[in-house]
């Protein structure tokens, strides 16, 4: 696996409310309780276990990847989940011993339960290290703490707090422990072409892939741009103290691949990689806890989202085109702008902030400037920031959102309302607005262009 790291700006937005993560009615109190159930001493204690040298690495195949895949067995047979391998089974046997192992959470709405979120991480690592598969040094059992004891670890937080509070949704989840991840995706790949469950009704995958060291408070979600809107979906934030980082890299690097070939939107979670990667000293001592428990929080919120959400995003093939410099033209900043130097001859700003659309996430722009001492500027707007409703209702696109703004500024109204995201945290955020001044000839013509401001002011370049 090899990842790209980016920097973005940490924030400290509020988690956002209740019915902005897919909460059925009447099971907000299950919600809660699941989510609550989410503790730090097991997640690390199933990463102690899985990342102890009885195991050898759980290379595929082995007698420590069997042993391994056992304990899972059994855990999900202690939270009573439904078998989905083959013939009855939790286990999908494969090549040279192999074996992925399956389980679901059948869905409870009537219309959408045929519908399937496929949620995976592979539990096998490299044994004891070769020079194909290893950093070295070689021969040594390579314990694979984070890669991916983590990921499976969170899995099994995931589903122990399904089954603790009964928490059902609209849609059924496939909960996935790939083997054979570490020669090249064998496992996953195997189910793509051999699935459990109909191919063709999996909605999305969430692939969870080295999850247990956060730092700087920051997890990254790639592959939101592989389905129209998903940003958004994944934008609901438990932890608001945690960043998310919407990458656009993706490569054949994780078990979200065969999936994102076969047409399905996917989200890749992962917290970065380090020193230890592939080596031996990938070990639990060095596993952040309490980070692990926010990115379990945060998956866990995010899948109820996506399995109770009305409708998933549609795929979008051009992700497989996109990259991190592809992210860094669309996102270029306008040049700064100042009350205090605004041209005398110039009507003043009423709002304060030009937009650019994303085609990836329609109904959605994000701030390309925000002039300094205007009523965004007050109001805390920065740029990347992203408007995802006004006045409390969706818009189409960047010029319905400019109609709607410019009628309520023409109608001389003292605030705008904006849904707005930064950072994967959402808020509701109030622009209190100035008087207005009258206009001072010469005026020039506001049009409709790739970057918008509904003020009445010339926008620049």
């Amino acid at each position: 696996m090899k990842f790209v790291s980016v920097n973005p700006v940490r924030t400290g937005y509020n988690a956002i409310a209740d019915e902005w993560i897919g909460i059925k009615p009447g099971t907000d109190g299950l919600f809660a309780a699941a989510l609550n159930s989410i503790s730090e001493d097991d997640l690390y204690k199933h990463v102690e276990v899985l990342a102890d040298d009885v195991y050898e690495g759980r290379a595929a195949g082995s007698r420590g990847g069997h042993a391994a895949g056992q304990y899972i067995i059994d855990l999900l047979k202690q939270h009573d989940l439904t078998p989905a391998g083959e013939q009855g089974d939790y286990a999908q046997p494969f090549s040279d011993d192999c074996r992925n192992l399956l389980a679901k959470l059948p869905g409870d709405d009537p219309v959408m339960e045929n519908e399937w979120i496929v949620v995976g991480a592979h539990y096998d690592h490299v044994g004891y290290g070769k020079q194909s598969n290893s950093y070295g040094p070689y021969g040594q059992i390579h314990n694979g703490a984070d890669d991916n004891a983590s990921g499976a670890s969170v899995m099994l937080e995931l589903i122990e707090a399904f089954a603790k509070s009964g928490l059902k949704t609209r849609r059924s989840i496939l909960f996935a422990f790939w083997d054979a991840e570490e020669r090249g995706l064998v496992g996953s790949k195997h189910w793509i072409a051999q699935p459990t469950v109909p191919i063709d009704n999996v909605k999305l995958d969430i692939t969870i892939d080295m999850v247990g060291r956060l730092r700087d408070e920051r997890l990254q979600v790639l592959g939101t741009r592989s389905g129209y809107g998903m940003r958004r979906l994944f934008s609901n934030a438990d932890d608001d103290s945690m960043l998310l980082d919407f990458s656009w890299e993706l490569s054949a690097n994780s078990d979200h691949w065969p999936f994102l070939e076969h047409g399905v939107p996917i989200a890749l979670m992962h917290t970065g990689l380090h020193s230890d990667y592939h080596r031996p000293s990938d070990d639990v001592e060095k596993i952040n806890r309490a980070g692990m428990r926010k990115v379990s929080r945060y998956l866990f919120t995010a899948l109820v989202q996506v399995a109770n959400a009305e409708q998933l995003p549609k795929f979008r093939s051009a992700v497989r085109r996109e990259n991190e410099r592809m992210r860094r033209e669309l996102e270029q900043p306008k040049p700064l702008a100042s009350l205090a130097a605004w041209p005398a001859d110039l009507e003043r700003p009423r709002f304060g902030a030009t937009w650019r659309a994303d085609e990836a996430e329609p109904g959605s722009v994000f701030l390309t400037r925000v002039v300094t001492g205007s009523p965004a500027d007050n109001a805390g707007l920065k740029v990347g920031d992203r408007i995802n409703a006004f006045d409390g209702q969706p818009f189409a696109d960047s010029d319905a959102l400019f109609d709607a703004m410019r009628a309520q500024l023409d109608a001389g109204t003292q605030q705008l309302s904006l849904l707005i995201e930064r950072n994967g945290h959402v808020r509701n955020v109030v622009v209190p607005l100035a008087p207005p001044t009258p206009p001072a000839p010469p005026q020039r013509q506001v049009t409709k262009a790739a970057d918008r401001d509904a003020t009445g002011a010339p926008l620049g370049n």
